[in-house]
């Protein structure tokens, strides 16, 4: 197996399937992008930033992982400019829906997609000096700063408060789905 070269070091955490052939499988990609040479023959395998879980994450800030993502990036390499802020938010926002298979219908705004969007207050004292809002994002923005969500066309959030959803009432079904789960699967 051959990598492409001049990218970012990836470790595999899934298996990916392309045309009925498994590969990545705990192997080494390169990244953004990574294409892979096998015996079969060459496979793109798009790569992205989400978080699948918060137990394994310790939580779903986006923020901070594409924050964390460009320092271990930037610091391996002895470059702070090797993984640039944008390309960072292009990781987390189009690479990772097309990671997903999903980047018909969200990952960018344009016609046709879904009007998936957050809004970030730059009047809070950890966003108001900056001037490039790329870097702002991923270097500063904490979910805090998230005035206002709007998904599939529907505002969530507007003024930094949930408009839809009883964020109580969520709390407590998803602390119950997960103790009910922990249980069937006898862990804790």
């Amino acid at each position: 197996m051959t990598m492409e070269p001049g990218a970012p070091d990836i470790k595999a955490g899934e298996v990916h399937v392309k045309d009925g052939v498994i590969v990545a499988v705990g192997q080494k990609l390169k990244a953004p992008g990574a294409t892979i040479i096998n015996g079969v023959g060459m496979i793109d395998i798009p790569v992205g930033l989400s978080v699948d879980t918060v137990e394994l994450m310790g939580n779903a800030d986006m923020f901070g992982i594409m924050k964390f993502i460009q320092n271990i990036e930037n610091g391996k390499s002895e470059s702070e400019f090797k993984l640039t802020a944008r390309r960072v938010l292009e990781l987390a926002t189009i690479e990772g829906a097309r990671s997903m298979g999903i980047a018909d219908k969200v990952g960018s705004l344009v016609p046709g997609k879904r009007a998936d969007l957050i809004m970030v207050s730059t009047r809070d004292v950890n966003l108001g000096v900056f001037g490039d809002p790329a870097h702002m994002l991923v270097t500063a923005a904490q979910p805090s700063n998230v005035d206002t969500v709007v998904v599939d066309g529907r505002i969530l959030k507007r003024g930094g408060k949930l408009v839809v959803l009883n964020a109580a009432q969520v709390t407590r079904e998803a602390a119950a789905a997960n103790a009910a789960l922990r249980q069937r699967a006898n862990w804790w």
